[in-house]
């Protein structure tokens, strides 16, 4: 029993490497920027840096708390838990106002609203159709 036990739980350790989706991060086709590296989307998600370099305001689109691309977006990108994403927003709410960024809950509404705003940034899945009004973005670096 106790074998079973350990090799239980050393597949549920391994599941979520072998099951992780793949981030695509997306901006406003108008945008001119073509590449950004990780910590740069950061400051972008925690609005350190709000504008881009042509002046647009950046408006970053996250996805809701139960996504499984969030998850993977806060442990590859953000390096945080989401409980350490609450309580950083919360305290920019009470200390300066600032709002986390809106969530939404499908891929197909976070491209529809990257495609709306000029200063729009957000993720999505692999293969998610893209459509007119937002391209990929590159990511470099570590």
């Amino acid at each position: 029993m106790k074998v079973l036990m350990k090799i239980v739980i050393l597949l549920n350790l391994m599941m979520p490497a072998a099951w992780a989706q793949k981030i695509i991060f997306i901006i406003n086709s108008s945008n001119s920027v073509s590449r950004v590296t990780p910590d740069q989307i950061q400051d972008f998600y925690f609005k350190r840096n709000r504008t881009w370099p042509d002046g647009k305001p950046v408006r970053f689109f996250d996805r809701n708390d139960e996504s499984e691309l969030r998850k993977v977006f806060l442990s590859s990108i953000l390096k945080k838990t989401s409980r350490q994403v609450d309580q950083f927003w919360i305290g920019q709410k009470l200390f300066t106002g600032d709002s986390a960024p809106t969530k939404v809950q499908r891929d197909s509404l976070v491209v529809n609203l990257v495609s709306r705003f000029p200063g729009g940034i957000g993720y999505i899945s692999e293969g998610t159709k893209l459509g007119d009004g937002v391209k990929v973005l590159e990511i470099s670096g570590p």
